[in-house]
Formats: structure tokens, C-alpha cells, sequence
């Protein structure tokens, strides 16, 4: 991007909804991060942000300031794409964004798959939550993005690139091998907050089957996945999660697989792009490489489960 450091650091830090979120996605120390915000609001002579202990919202200065440097931020976006048909670096980066825990156990792999065929390809990758994935796609700042949950706007499209299961996880140790969803109800569970998809299917299909939110014994709301899974061993409770994500610690043991009499969840993942202008050819290439990548994947599975 071509905007000022300190512009891009604010448009992430409100996108994010935290300083630590905008750190992570950029990359910087959180230090650094308030070091950009500060600089700006010393030079704006105003408060962008309400800070209140670890939750922050944009001031009305900072809601005016956010609506303008997004508009230079599409503008900067529709720059580089005139420059990106003489400019081979630009026109060969795809900018990526995640909404789903699956990505970070799946993406990699596409990405260096497509990478070995096309070598010149650069990617960027940054996790953001559904309503900032959404403006960005639409604006254009974005090219893609994987999201663990079907997406309908009239401006956006989406295909089909993962199926997996999600499963319920407790310490060896202490969880039981069965549980019904009565038993369900009355266990500690530890919630996992950052990832819509994965909250939306199992809220739902424990409703759906009989146990509402509310009947359920949630103990630990936790948005890192890797607190998450450390927490299951401990014993704290037990955790519905993508079998992807859990794969490593079931298989040394870390972790134990916990069956739900009468409940079976998976989920789709979804690639997402504009379908409101023609994208760029290193863009389609890679669209169409995850649809035959994901039609491969489907077969493979079919035929290993043909007896």
C-alpha cells in the first residue's frame, strides 16, 4: 500500500478493533503500533480512539478519519492496479485475508502449492473479522479471502475450497470417550471466539439437536488457539474444534477425540472474491487453481471411501 505508515496503522488498529489485533495483522510490536496512532493524533491535534482498559472505539474524529483514509485507501488500490500492468511485482501479488481457524492449517499448503507453479507470485495474508473482510473484498482492497461460513452479498462470490469435520476434544486423561448431549449440557466447555464459522454451526446444531446456548456450561471464553488447546489439556474443559486444527495432539496423544451420541458437524470452508469487475489474470489463475485443487480433493476422498 501506498499510503503513510501511520494511516495504514490506524485503518488496522479500527478494522481490528484493538491495538494487539492491528499488531498481529501488520506484523509490528504493539509498541509500535501505538507509536504510529500517537504520532497521528499528535499531528491531527485530537483523540481518534476511546480507550477504556482493553476495549477501544473511534471517537466522532476518528470515525470522520476513518471514512476519508478508507477512500484513500481504495483510491491507493485503484493506483496500484493501473500500475500493476507495467509493474510485474505488482501484478503478480495477491492480497489475502482469513476468517477461519481451518486457514492456518490448510492456506499454506495451497499457497505453496500454487506458488511451485507460478514462482513469481507474492502473497499477503491477514486475519480480519467478517465486517472489515466484507468492505475490503467489496472496495477492492482485498483480492480473496477464506471464510468459514457462506457469505451472500450481491457484489461478492463464493466457491467451495475445504470440508472438514469439527469435533469435540477434552485432556486423555479426564474427558470421557462418549458423552450424550444431555451429559453435554452439564460439562465444562471452553467457547472459542475467533472464528464466526465454527460458532454459528455448533451453536446452531446444538440447538437444532435439543441443546440451546444457554443449557450449555461455558467456563472459558478464549480467542488464541493455541491457549485453547492448552487449556483442553489441561482439564479446564472440553472444546469443539476443526479435526484439522487438532490433528498434531490427537495424534501424539495431547489430545483425545470425545464422541457426541447423535451429533455429527462439518463445515465448508469458503473462497471469496469480487464478481464486480474482471479481476487480474494472476487472481483468476488462482481461483481457478483452488476450484480444480478442491475437485481433486473431493474425488480422492470419494474413492477412499469406496470399499
Amino acid at each position: 500500500m501506498i499510503l503513510e505508515k501511520k494511516i495504514e496503522v490506524f485503518l488496522a488498529v479500527a478494522d481490528a478493533g484493538s491495538f494487539s489485533g492491528a499488531a498481529r495483522r501488520m506484523s509490528l510490536s504493539q509498541s509500535a503500533v501505538s507509536f504510529h496512532v500517537d504520532t497521528l493524533e499528535r499531528e491531527l491535534g485530537t483523540s481518534l480512539f476511546r480507550r477504556k482498559g482493553r476495549t477501544i472505539s473511534l471517537t466522532p474524529e476518528g470515525e470522520l478519519l476513518h471514512q476519508e483514509t478508507r477512500r484513500l485507501a481504495q483510491e491507493a488500490r485503484r493506483v496500484e492496479d493501473v500500475f500493476s500492468e507495467q509493474s510485474a511485482s505488482i501484478a503478480q501479488r495477491i492480497s489475502l485475508a482469513g476468517g477461519a481457524l481451518t486457514c492456518a492449517f490448510t492456506v499454506p499448503w495451497d499457497l505453496a502449492a500454487f506458488q511451485q507453479k507460478y514462482p513469481e507470485v507474492v502473497f499477503t495474508y491477514e486475519r480480519l473479522r467478517q465486517d472489515a473482510l466484507v468492505d475490503k473484498l467489496v472496495s477492492g482492497e482485498l483480492d480473496l479471502a477464506f471464510v468459514g461460513y457462506r457469505i451472500r452479498h450481491r457484489k461478492l462470490a463464493t466457491q467451495v475450497c475445504l470440508r472438514d469435520e469439527i469435533i469435540l476434544v477434552g485432556a486423555p486423561d479426564k474427558a470421557p470417550d462418549r458423552v450424550t448431549l444431555e451429559e453435554l449440557g452439564g460439562l465444562p466447555l471452553l467457547w472459542v471466539t475467533n472464528d464466526r464459522g465454527l460458532e454459528l454451526l455448533v451453536s446452531q446444531s446444538l440447538s437444532e439437536a435439543g441443546l440451546p446456548m444457554w443449557k450449555l456450561n461455558i467456563v472459558v471464553e478464549v480467542e488464541d488457539l493455541p491457549i485453547l488447546k492448552t487449556f483442553v489439556q489441561a482439564g479446564l474443559g472440553l472444546a469443539f474444534l476443526p479435526r484439522v486444527t487438532a490433528a498434531h495432539e490427537l495424534r501424539f496423544e495431547l489430545l483425545k477425540e470425545v464422541s457426541v451420541e447423535g451429533l455429527e458437524l462439518n463445515r465448508l470452508t469458503y473462497l471469496v472474491y469480487s464478481k464486480g469487475k474482471h479481476p487480474r489474470e494472476v487472481v483468476g489463475r488462482f481461483v481457478e487453481f483452488m476450484r480444480q485443487r478442491c475437485a481433486q480433493e473431493a474425488v480422492e476422498a470419494e474413492e477412499a471411501c469406496t470399499p
